[in-house]
């Protein structure tokens, strides 16, 4: 059954890379102590820096686990969600096309730091205190690769449960993923804009994926013999 997802929503994926690409434009290779932008980011940096000061060195591996499980508690609401729709195509497709996109995620925001270059807070800024270890120098900062990573999974979770009508359960993912981003500041690896960057461009890329590759998905699933073909995708 052919469907009409791609031809009448393809200025939804267009216009989620240009998002992206408008991140690069703004933060891009240039001077970054320059950018109007950092002002406010580093001095809200600085404040939670001084909130944490006064934690145990524990808070800082807890918060790494925060992130980290974080990571895992989305990909098992997106594995949770293809296994409640594995009798629907719609639902199994576009989950599994935004999905991809965690993958798009983590690449392209590697691609990013390396052309960035940004140095982390934690050894730019004198006299932080950082809960976590910070990264070697080379292990550049923006933009979150956690925070991208997230807001990939999320948009997948929120785009798969519109499909599944369980609206509660983007909603969740949603929470997560911004507690993803929260505790890499929290730990002081980040920047806040690090995290906000990497949740926006990490949307974006399963955005844009969910609209390039749920056609060819759902053509997938059903030569595999799961979903229902009398359903098509759904249409955002």
């Amino acid at each position: 059954m052919r469907t009409r997802f791609l031809p009448r929503h393809w200025p939804l994926g267009l216009a989620a890379l240009i998002v992206a690409a408008g991140i690069l434009a703004v933060f891009g290779p240039a001077d970054m102590a320059t950018n109007p932008v950092i002002g406010w980011s580093t001095s809200l940096y600085r404040s939670v820096d001084s909130a944490t000061a006064s934690w145990p060195a524990s808070a800082g591996t807890v918060s790494d686990l925060v992130a980290e499980a974080g990571l895992l508690a989305l990909a098992g609401m997106l594995a949770v969600l293809l296994w409640w729709g594995r009798r629907d195509t719609r639902t199994l497709a576009v989950g599994l096309a935004a999905g991809a996109g965690a993958v798009g995620s983590a690449v392209a925001t590697l691609a990013v730091k390396s052309v960035v270059t940004e140095e982390r807070p934690c050894t730019a800024l004198p006299g932080v205190h950082a809960l976590s270890e910070c990264p070697p120098l080379g292990d550049w900062s923006f933009p979150s690769n956690h925070s991208g990573i997230a807001a990939a999974l999320a948009t997948a979770v929120v785009l798969a449960a519109l499909a599944a009508g369980r609206v509660w359960f983007g909603v969740a993912a949603v929470v997560v993923a911004l507690v993803v981003g929260a505790s890499r500041v929290v730990s002081g690896v980040h920047y806040p804009h690090d995290v906000a960057a990497g949740l926006v461009f990490g949307s974006c890329i399963a955005l844009a994926f969910a609209v390039a590759l749920t056609p060819i998905a759902a053509v997938v699933v059903r030569r595999v013999g799961l979903g229902s073909p009398s359903r098509e995708p759904a249409h955002y």
